[in-house]
């Protein structure tokens, strides 16, 4: 694909999930796990979006509209704090170029929005600036300013904005 081209991805993963499986067990917490990643891919899919991968506990999503990836995760996190079965989540979700290759994609679009979910707390969706600003001026008024924040290895400090509960 060429860089140029605008991409959103979204970091999803389960927070406190090695104290979880200590918890649970490791055959409870990888059924955890893969439902997690079936219930992202199926609503990955109705949005409009893929699931490039899953990685454990965590999956990264890519869509070519920032505002199909958003409401995909917000709607993750609606329906998956319904489940009894399901840890809390967090997420982040950046919008730029980036450069896919056997699959996967790779680049600081990418990068930054893996550093967003990192940051993020239990339950909240972290995006960028870049990304809240390719929203619709409706949808910005549930999301709270976070201030700029420096990330590891990354170049410029970034945005940051937290979707409402």
């Amino acid at each position: 694909m060429d860089a140029t081209t605008q991409h959103t991805f979204l970091f999803a993963d389960l927070v406190g999930f090695t104290a979880f499986t200590e918890r649970v067990g490791d055959e409870a917490a990888a059924d955890v796990a893969v439902a997690f990643q079936t219930t992202t891919a199926h609503l990955a899919e109705e949005c409009g979006c893929e699931v490039v991968k899953s990685l454990g506990d965590a999956v990264m999503v890519h869509g070519a509209d920032a505002v199909q990836v958003f409401r995909l995760a917000l709607r993750i996190r609606r329906e998956l704090s319904l489940e009894g079965w399901c840890p809390p989540l967090r997420m982040g979700v950046h919008s730029g170029t980036a450069v896919c290759r056997g699959g996967d994609w790779y680049g600081s679009t990418v990068n930054v929005a893996a550093r967003l979910a990192e940051e993020a707390a239990a339950g909240e969706v972290l995006l960028s600036l870049t990304t809240r600003d390719l929203l619709s001026a409706n949808g910005r008024s549930t999301i709270a300013d976070r201030g700029a924040r420096s990330f590891k290895n990354v170049r410029e400090p970034v945005g940051v904005f937290a979707a409402a509960a």
